[in-house]
């Protein structure tokens, strides 16, 4: 994984993206995650394979944007869930605070 992020790293030095403030990032993130939203309405697959890693793609640069480290950030999230009790409601899971 950590040799797949810095591959898209280079990606966007290459292309002197790596510098710009993560505003494009998070444009095109609503973008790919509303193609996500139809390929999963449509059921395809394929498509939903390729809007995750477009997502992917886009957070990896978002946080070189932005000096953050996507693997720590990841971390955060998960360190914050791990112990979380709820219950899932309509599908989702809803923490115990918001219960």
């Amino acid at each position: 994984m950590e040799q797949l992020i810095k591959k898209v790293e280079q990606w966007f030095v290459d292309r002197n993206l790596h510098s710009l403030d993560g505003v494009g990032q998070l444009e095109k993130l609503q973008e790919e995650v509303e193609e996500l939203i139809l390929a999963y309405n449509e059921d395809d697959r394929a498509e939903e394979i390729d809007a995750v890693g477009d997502i992917l793609v886009v957070l990896i640069g978002y946080c070189m944007q932005r000096d953050l480290d996507i693997m720590d950030c990841l971390n955060s999230a998960y360190e914050e869930i791990k112990d979380r009790k709820g219950k899932v409601i309509d599908g989702v899971f809803v923490k115990e605070a918001d219960l």
